[in-house]
């Protein structure tokens, strides 16, 4: 029974063998070998599928027998925590990472528009990388092996990862890194084949609009889970985890305008499959940061040097063979480019470059400790001044330009065309210009609120005037929804970051303590017994205008399988504001070290991400 998963996993890769083996007998009309190449793909997906469950099964049943349940699991842990710790470890995720990417191969089978050459050695190249990811399972990683102590329990989970959010943050970010292999496949085909004409863009647009969506909500989701778990008060640091899946969601987000823009004579083309090759290299170059140990992140939870090497050489095949073929064989294109006056073509031509900049600007940051460390062997780390101040001003000018680029034309367009913008923005930086003589505020705050109303403004004025049109059915809708959720997303970003307050105090229990405008009561602290930890459940009295409006309980949890303590914030959320508590380290008996934080228009960021996510969704049904 043990052995169940590891015989499905050595079928799986036989049956990838084969499949390899199949596609170099393909003929034209040979019907029969291709029918077989397609059901040998999709029985790899069913193999894996049932090789997941199957470890699913071995933690749910509190299996100690199997090694990774062991070193990841305990028989008090509550099933959620059981089921999502499938993937809270190296082995587990990895195979989660498989099992997504076979599934992408399952489903791509099912696409009837394309040419069957291009089809079929698109999946060839998703077999290969998916046959690479087994194999370094098999060798380095595998979830399987037999724990032959036969213990009676576990060592238990990681305490920072038991939480409902590991149930969906990492299969959602998986779902778009693994995505863009996909399109990778796709633009590596597409140039071998000959074959980038319209079903190869639609193809192509589809993909990538539905992976760069989804880790856009995996983003999301990980950012909030940051917030209330890690205690700091804020939901973005610069972490290298955090860089690695914002490098992706950069250049996908220049795929998809670009995307936009290309046609049969136009130079944007190779531009294209650049940008397609690139996201998943950047995918598989994150996975090696953050795997391999090479870098401190607070979000890594596996890493190892060895696994690391096996990584990097999965990255060096795939994106240097990819990045070959793009230059041995480049898409022949006409000498006629569209002109780059101010239009629509020119707009997304300039956010293309701006997020691509963006991109490698983090990049650099990210890894230029890793390179410093090589040659001096002295270790740094690279922090949020470096990213806030350079990678800010780059978007800029993309964020700028966000407002006006719908409302444009594909032909030179005339300054009347948008004349209203010069008013809109002629306004805001009126505004501006007084709330800033008129205050201390920070000149950052205001640029970016002015950005992000800027931003939001003109895309709310399009969507009410083709609703009052009752032209619903255009293309720019989704677009336009995007933008106005990128537009609250900004504000929520601007204000929260610039007005944030932080109080740090001892308090005694029934101290309290003001904070813009609130009184915050230390009401209690008591000990509560759960399932696999202990709390000390620290409760405060939210008091506006002398009426109790609500308390904030903030835990301390003590893991006496892993004999840990983690912090868990106590938060209110309101519309315009969150009041953020944490509870430290007890004084004595009656005195705790008391964190809080004033964090106005935070929920924005999150509001803001969802309504961008829901533009790609409905983005989908357009295409």
């Amino acid at each position: 029974m043990l052995y169940t998963g590891q015989i499905l996993i050595i079928i799986s890769i036989l049956n990838n063998f084969l499949n390899i083996l199949l596609f170099f007998f393909l003929k034209k009309n040979s019907n029969l070998i291709r029918q077989i190449f397609i059901i040998s793909t999709r029985l790899n997906a069913l193999f894996i599928l049932l090789a997941f469950l199957f470890l699913m099964f071995l933690y749910i049943s509190s299996d100690f027998r199997n090694l990774n349940v062991f070193f990841n699991s305990h028989s008090d842990k509550p099933l959620i925590y059981k089921i999502s710790g499938v993937w809270g470890n190296h082995e587990g995720s990895l195979l989660l990472w498989i099992l997504i990417m076979s599934i992408y191969n399952f489903i791509f089978t099912l696409n009837k528009s394309l040419d069957d050459n291009l089809k079929n050695m698109t999946i060839f190249f998703q077999t290969l990388m998916t046959t690479s990811f087994i194999l370094f399972m098999l060798l380095t990683s595998n979830p399987f092996i037999i724990n032959f102590s036969n213990p009676n329990e576990g060592m238990g989970l990681n305490p920072v990862l038991q939480d409902p959010a590991l149930a969906i943050h990492p299969p959602l970010l998986y779902i778009g890194y693994v995505g863009f292999s996909l399109v990778l496949s796709l633009a590596v085909s597409g140039i071998l084949t000959n074959k980038i004409n319209v079903a190869w863009i639609k193809a192509t647009k589809q993909y990538s609009i539905f992976c760069w969506t989804m880790l856009t909500l995996g983003i999301t989701v990980g950012s909030y889970w940051a917030y209330y778990e890690l205690g700091w008060g804020g939901w973005w640091f610069w972490d290298p985890v955090e860089n690695v899946s914002l490098m992706p969601w950069l250049t996908g987000l220049a795929l998809i305008h670009s995307l936009q823009i290309i046609n049969d004579n136009s130079y944007i083309k190779n531009w294209v499959i650049f940008l397609s090759i690139l996201c998943f290299s950047l995918s598989l170059l994150g996975t090696f940061i953050v795997r391999s140990g090479v870098l401190m992140s607070v979000h890594a939870f596996a890493s190892d040097s060895y696994r690391g090497i096996f990584i990097l050489i999965i990255f060096f095949l795939i994106t240097g063979f990819s990045f070959l073929i793009f230059l041995v064989k480049p898409e022949n294109t006409k000498k006629n480019p569209q002109s780059l006056a101010f239009n629509k073509y020119s707009t997304l031509i300039i956010n293309n470059i701006v997020m691509t900049v963006a991109c490698f600007t983090v990049l650099l940051g990210t890894i230029y400790p890793i390179i410093l460390e090589s040659i001096t062997n002295q270790r740094i780390t690279v922090g949020a001044p470096y990213f806030n101040s350079t990678v800010i001003p780059i978007v800029l000018p993309g964020l700028l330009l966000m407002a006006i680029a719908p409302a444009l034309s594909w032909k030179k367009n005339n300054i009347n065309d948008f004349k209203y913008y010069i008013y809109i923005f002629s306004f805001l930086l009126t505004i501006c210009f007084f709330i800033y003589i008129l205050s201390n505020y920070n000149p950052w705050g205001i640029i970016g609120i002015a950005v992000g109303l800027w931003v939001l403004i003109p895309s709310i004025i399009q969507l009410v005037k083709i609703i009052i049109k009752k032209d619903i059915y255009q293309n720019k809708i989704p677009g336009l929804i995007s933008h106005i959720g990128m537009g609250i997303l900004i504000l929520g970003v601007t204000i929260s970051s610039v007005w944030q307050k932080e109080t740090i105090k001892n308090l005694k229990i029934g101290e309290e303590l003001l904070l813009e405008g609130y009184s915050i009561k230390f009401h209690n602290v008591k000990e509560e017994v759960k399932n696999n930890y202990i709390r000390m459940v620290g409760t405060f009295k939210i008091v506006e205008n002398n009426v109790e409006i609500g308390k904030i309980n903030s835990e301390k949890r003590y893991y006496p399988v892993s004999k840990t303590v983690t912090t868990e914030a106590g938060i209110m959320h309101k519309f315009s504001k969150d009041i953020y508590i944490i509870i430290g380290e007890n004084i004595n008996d009656n005195e705790w070290l008391i964190k809080i934080y004033f964090n106005p228009f935070v929920s924005f960021i999150w509001l803001g991400a969802l309504i961008t996510v829901f533009g790609g969704i409905i983005s989908l049904r357009k295409i």
